[in-house]
């Protein structure tokens, strides 16, 4: 069947390292090359009574400018209320919409009454991309009649070549740390050295200086200048128990590692664990405690096929490969 004429709803985003934004903007980079058509909003200023209505008077015009089969993909959650007239727009129109999901805030924080909202949002679309099978089935539950692709990874485009990475007990960490405490905690974990990169850091909590903190690093540059021999995907306040949204979400930073030749560390529980050891791109552990001995207890020969495995992994996510897929896979149900 042709392929329906599809359109995005562009963002005002900024390029704010380790934030959701930087993963809408490589999205948006990645539609424009696949063809699809970008709707702009005019007016993002904040503030004025003025410009709210503006933006109103703009989301109708985007929202009856869409001709009729097609077919268009917002990011979810919305930045502005303005995209969700948008929606309401086209759904009265009975125009097909598309929520590419970034993040489940509710899932996330523990808000069930904020989680309950964003179901209600989700419901409104004709179909829904999700990380990974296991926040489609959590989905599910709430909407079953939901129509649901899964994108498998997030893709992290790059254009240079990566550096090299020789093996070492060097573990790295890239993330907003403020929400990511547990670096705080690894003085206790013998054996090992941290590089940690990212917003929020605190200086007075690092004790002993038990970790280098190497500053914040804009996102094209990261892949190109990380260093460790793994890169590690952890989440919450511990260094014992993950951060159980981690079951659900998939991370920006595990395509941030795999795009920059580094295997990874995972969480046992979390959903992409199984993708991680069965492709051979890293290691899974139940415990930050654990990684001492698992990486002691890995050849160079072993080490030498995780970065074979990464450096496959990390071409297709370079290239847009994940989201090149399941929009093929979309527009092939239309």
């Amino acid at each position: 069947m042709q392929k329906p004429t599809t359109y995005y709803l562009a963002e005002n985003h900024d390029s704010t390292t380790f934030n959701a934004a930087v993963l809408r903007k490589d999205n948006e980079v990645i539609m424009d090359e696949e063809g699809l058509i970008a709707l702009k909003f005019k007016y993002y200023e904040d503030g004025s009574t003025a410009i709210k209505l503006l933006r109103i008077i703009n989301a109708f015009k985007i929202g009856f400018s869409i001709k009729k089969n097609s077919l268009v993909i917002f990011h979810f959650p919305f930045l502005a209320n303005a995209h969700q007239l948008v929606l309401k727009i086209l759904k009265w129109r009975a125009i097909k919409t598309v929520a590419l999901i970034i993040d489940i805030d509710g899932l996330r924080d523990r808000d069930t009454i904020l989680l309950k909202n964003e179901i209600k949002n989700l419901s409104q679309f004709n179909f829904i991309i999700a990380h990974n099978k296991a926040m489609q089935f959590k989905l599910l539950e709430f909407i079953p009649s939901a129509k649901i692709f899964t994108i498998g990874l997030f893709d992290y485009p790059v254009k240079a070549t990566i550096n090299q990475h020789p093996f070492s007990t060097t573990v790295c960490f890239a993330g907003n740390i403020s929400k990511a405490s547990f670096v705080y905690q690894i003085h206790k974990i013998e054996g090992l050295q941290f590089n940690i990169y990212g917003s929020g850091y605190d200086e007075n909590l690092n004790i002993n200086n038990s970790f280098n903190y190497q500053g914040i690093i804009h996102p094209e540059n990261l892949p190109h200048t990380i260093q460790g021999s793994f890169g590690l995907v952890w989440d919450g306040s511990s260094i014992e128990n993950c951060d159980n949204y981690l079951s659900y979400n998939n991370p920006h930073k595990l395509s941030l590692y795999l795009a920059a030749g580094l295997p990874v560390i995972v969480w046992k529980h979390s959903a992409v664990a199984d993708f991680i050891e069965t492709n051979h791109l890293g290691f899974t552990v139940n415990s930050l405690n654990e990684i001492n001995a698992k990486i002691n207890s890995i050849t160079l020969d072993e080490y030498a096929v995780m970065k074979q495995q990464v450096a496959i992994t990390g071409n297709q996510i370079s290239k847009g490969f994940y989201l090149r897929k399941v929009l093929t896979q979309l527009f092939e149900t239309q």
